[in-house]
């Protein structure tokens, strides 16, 4: 059976024998000490395993952002989370996009009415009378529904 694994191609028979590891622990790979070449995503990357990787540092404060509310986040030194506070004015102006369904409502009423005003006012500049026509018509139904 022939399968594929990200553009490399593999024979395989399940019929033949399984080499004496097969299903067991996995051997570790041997440590190589020389230095060697990786390639990752097109990326190329020189390894010396003889010389020592320094630690990471992460920062210790930052902010970050979820669904527009912004969060500060404080750690002491072993990386122990010591303070995570939300904004105040992510939070006050999530309290502001609170809308009641009136004030909605009306938003969108003045939406489609300034809309409908600009499309009109381009129809009249382009002469155009059958728009016209239809645009009144489109009025007229707008106001009948409010």
């Amino acid at each position: 059976m022939k399968l594929i694994y990200r553009g490399n191609t593999y024979d395989y028979d399940p019929t033949q024998a399984r080499p004496d590891n097969a299903g067991g622990p996995v051997k570790p790979a041997p440590r190589l000490q020389a230095p060697y070449t990786l390639m990752y995503r097109g990326a190329t990357y020189h390894v010396d395993p003889t010389v020592s990787q320094p630690q990471s540092s992460h920062p210790r404060s930052y902010d970050l952002m979820y669904r527009g509310a912004t969060y500060h986040v404080d750690r002491d030194a072993q990386g122990n989370l010591t303070a995570l506070t939300q904004s105040a004015a992510a939070s006050r102006s999530k309290s502001a996009a609170r809308m009641s369904q009136r004030e909605l409502s009306q938003t969108h009423q003045t939406n489609v009415s300034n809309n409908l005003q600009r499309r009109l006012q381009a129809a009249q500049e382009r002469g155009d009378q059958r728009l016209l026509d239809l645009l009144e018509a489109e009025r007229q139904q707008i106001t009948m529904s409010h």
